[in-house]
């Protein structure tokens, strides 16, 4: 059986039907980088490097013939995990494995509830064109703004990468709108920030915030609704108009 495991934002968010099965399998497979997230469970474990999934993946298949094997990753397994991966090369390898996908509480929802209550009908979309075509990225963002969504974005910018975040944001400049935008750093982790902002000091202070923002940061991006309470990302689902309440805030 191979069981494909969401650790959560940080230890504290690991579900407990993930705890109880990564206490009982026979072998933990995952990242390198993820091995002291598991090491507590004491169970013995197959690591490998950044590029190498098909490996990792391949692996824990082979294994969950014989065996209960965890194939994990942070957050969650179906949000730019390796769930699909697992079910692909499960069929088209014939390895016919039994498998099972246990959820994790993914960067956006716990980046949401430390900026406030940003989410409503929202979008997730990762910057990251190394499996997906930069042009495909841009068109997805700029149809969730044509479409008026809250945006969670993923992966925004590396050292490396910049490119899909600057035409980003001169995607946004071009709907000459002042969108609140919340970013988060380490959800969840040690060194956790957070900072609200609007896109007008986003674009005014540019270099800082390539400076700033980096891979391990979730950004949100309200919606034409949203606005700030008391140093919170607020984006209303709609109560007080429906039941005629006088808002004791104004946009």
């Amino acid at each position: 059986m191979l069981y494909i495991v969401g650790l959560g934002s940080g230890e504290r968010y690991l579900t407990k039907e993930a705890e109880e099965i990564l206490n009982n399998v026979d072998l933990i497979v995952c990242y390198k980088g993820y091995k002291k997230y598991i090491e507590k469970f004491n169970k013995p474990t197959y690591t490998s490097g950044m590029t190498k999934e098909i490996d990792r993946v391949e692996k824990a298949l082979s294994e969950a013939k014989n065996k209960d094997v965890a194939l994990v990753s942070t957050g969650d397994p179906n949000v730019y995990g390796l769930a699909s991966l697992a079910y692909e090369l499960n069929y088209i390898k014939n390895y016919n494995v039994k498998i099972k996908v246990i959820p994790g509480i993914t960067a956006c929802l716990l980046a949401a509830s430390i900026l406030g209550s940003p989410l409503h009908d929202f979008v997730v979309i990762s910057f990251s064109d190394l499996l997906t075509p930069l042009d495909k990225i841009l068109k997805r963002f700029k149809l969730a703004l044509e479409g008026d969504y809250v945006i969670c974005i993923y992966n925004p910018l590396s050292k490396r990468r910049k490119e899909p975040f600057l035409k980003a944001v001169e995607i946004m400049r071009e709907f000459n709108k002042n969108y609140i935008i919340g970013i988060v750093k380490n959800a969840g982790r040690e060194n956790e920030e957070k900072r609200i902002t609007d896109f007008k000091d986003l674009y005014k202070n540019l270099n800082e915030y390539l400076e700033y923002i980096d891979m391990n940061t979730i950004i949100i991006i309200g919606n034409s609704e949203t606005y700030v309470i008391d140093n919170k990302m607020i984006t209303p689902r709609g109560y007080l108009n429906k039941y005629k309440v006088i808002p004791c805030y104004k946009k």
